[in-house]
């Protein structure tokens, strides 16, 4: 299981996603009033709950290595969550009203894209691990 490069890259992903869930992902500064507002995932229950929803996904299909399809399946769907909890987080902050303020993307927002990365990474391991495994059969 650990041996796999697959396994690396998951973990990576979850510890990522940890690092999301424990920092802001936005933040808003106003000049005249020195004001800053600021949101991260767990700010929303809609979103906290997908990102834990998330990160349990990622984590549990670490132990799915006997069963590469399913896996990939497991990740695949880990991704659609990833970007449809970004897109809920865009949306929320999209409907608050904060004229005159400046956007300030922080660092915790490209871990997310960085997870996302990661877990494109294992599919694709894992699609060559599959690959390998069936031409290993028709050698028998």
């Amino acid at each position: 299981m650990i041996q796999r490069i697959q396994t690396i890259y998951l973990f990576i992903s979850v510890i990522f996603l940890l690092f999301v869930a424990c920092n802001d992902c936005i933040r808003f500064f106003n000049a005249e009033t020195v004001d800053v507002c600021s949101y991260s995932v767990m700010d929303f229950p809609v979103t906290m709950t997908i990102h834990i929803i998330i990160m349990l996904l990622t984590f549990g299909s670490i132990f799915l290595y006997k069963k590469r399809v399913c896996q990939m399946r497991v990740i695949a769907l880990a991704i659609i969550l990833i970007l449809l909890n970004s897109a809920t987080v865009a949306v929320y902050v999209a409907m608050d009203n904060f004229d005159g303020y400046k956007i300030s993307i922080t660092w915790a927002t490209f871990l997310s894209v960085g997870s996302l990365l990661m877990d494109f990474l294992a599919i694709k391991a894992i699609g060559v691990d599959e690959a390998k495994i069936r031409s290993l059969n028709r050698l028998r």
